[in-house]
């Protein structure tokens, strides 16, 4: 008979987890308040600057979630997520010292290292945390703050960066002139140090795998073959979460830029909107993701993560379209609003829909695998993508929004038709697992 943690103990860790990924996402969204101002010191093209906010993230973030994922499943996770927050935290801060393009991209690539982490840690915890069908709620509560972290951003950041720029920027102790850019860097790493501290003092719930028979586990050896004898799940899932991921990304960095070149719209207005409709449908969609497949589980939908996800991406794929199409800016929000209700589901149903096809001690590298991926391809090549359009299919950057609206056209459809492939197979490895 499993056993799990007292509630505050469960709520605890979901508790920090969510702080964590509000911090994480205020980190990893800020560059793309900051895309005018960088491009103009350091002389940038679109598809330079969208290296900032893809590959300069993604690949050192893919790079290093496999390692992650190992020490998530071998060591005290608690201290891997204070050490992870400490790290993402302080390279953020150090990108106000940034002097150069390249000095730049250096702190970006120890931010992804470090928010590396949040993937196979939350997977991890939550699974050791809730019986499988009570995961849904908290993973949506953790994922929600993705998407309060981005909604900070753009609400804050816009206020944060005008009002520096007003001032010509600030001068600090032993460290000198900033200029409003790297300021706001500096500003916003500050918080997730103190973070990182809460973070080692979590209790640490006891495994799952320490409670079952043996037998009934994956040789922590052997985490490949267990990937290998569920490849034909897993190939698919992956490749629809990945396109998932393209589209969600590419939408997350291009969004401010896209409002404000279209409408000719100040950051600060661009940041407030866009900001309340990313908190309020981003976190509703979420919360409806999580609790969707908890209720799809109770009555024995095995294959509930990455059914909701297939409905998610069918659903999301009207409103990008339209984007392109309206003529007025509030037109726009509302499609934005109804783009983000669905799209926002990305991050629990791809962290639900690893916890159901693995298990015990392979959790952690499972989930750094699947982090790996979406990195590797979703980050780098979503803001990529969308800026190849621009510089060279539209080619005009006034025409950004036509630019993101193709992207979707595209990338949507692949990532339905893969979910719709993995649906079968997914409910074979799941009721296997299970049994």
């Amino acid at each position: 008979m499993r056993s799990y943690p007292e509630k505050k103990h469960s709520y605890s860790a979901v508790a920090i987890l969510t702080l964590a990924q509000v911090f994480a996402f205020i980190d990893r969204q800020i560059p793309s308040m900051l895309v005018e101002p960088i491009k103009q010191d350091f002389n940038l093209t679109d598809s330079q600057i969208a290296l900032l906010g893809g590959a300069a993230f993604s690949i050192f973030y893919a790079i290093m979630a496999l390692p992650i994922g190992y020490a998530v499943d071998r060591y005290k996770r608690t201290k891997v997520l204070g050490t992870g927050i400490f790290l993402w935290s302080l390279m953020t801060a150090l990108a106000g010292l940034a002097n150069s393009f390249g000095k730049l991209f250096g702190a970006r690539i120890g931010v992804a290292v470090g928010e590396a982490v949040m993937a196979p840690i939350s997977v991890s915890l939550v699974s050791d945390s809730f019986p499988e069908n009570k995961q849904g709620k908290p993973m949506g509560i953790i994922t929600a703050g993705v998407y309060i972290g981005i909604g900070i951003t753009l609400l804050g950041g816009g206020f944060l960066i005008d009002y520096l720029t007003s001032i010509g920027g600030i001068t600090l102790p032993l460290i000198g002139y900033l200029k409003p850019w790297q300021a706001t860097f500096m500003i916003v790493g500050i918080p997730g140090l103190v973070l990182a501290i809460a973070a080692f003092y979590l209790k640490e719930p006891r495994r799952i795998e320490e409670q079952v028979d043996s037998n009934h586990l994956v040789d922590k050896k052997n985490v490949f073959l267990h990937l290998k004898e569920h490849r034909k799940t897993l190939i698919p899932m992956f490749g629809g979460l990945i396109f998932m991921a393209l589209i969600f990304y590419s939408f997350s960095f291009w969004a401010p830029t896209m409002m404000i070149r279209t409408f000719d719209i100040s950051l600060t207005e661009v940041g407030f909107i866009l900001g309340m409709i990313t908190i309020i449908s981003s976190i509703t969609g979420t919360i409806i993701a999580g609790s969707a497949v908890d209720y799809l589980r109770n009555r024995n939908y095995s294959d509930a993560p990455v059914r909701a996800a297939m409905i998610a991406v069918i659903l999301a794929l009207p409103p990008i379209i339209l984007l392109s199409f309206v003529q007025t800016e509030l037109g726009a929000w509302i499609c934005i609003a109804m783009y983000l209700l669905f799209i926002s589901s990305f991050a629990p149903l791809g962290l639900l829909a690893i916890s159901g096809v693995s298990t015990g001690n392979v959790k952690g590298q499972t989930a750094a695998i699947h982090a790996f991926l979406m990195m590797a391809f979703g980050l780098s090549l979503g803001p990529q993508l969308t800026a190849f359009f621009t510089d060279f299919v539209f080619v005009d950057p006034n025409l950004l929004i036509n630019s993101v609206s193709l992207t979707g056209l595209i990338v949507l459809p692949i990532s339905a038709l893969l979910f719709k492939l993995s649906l079968s197979r997914y409910r074979e490895s799941s009721e296997s697992l299970l049994s």
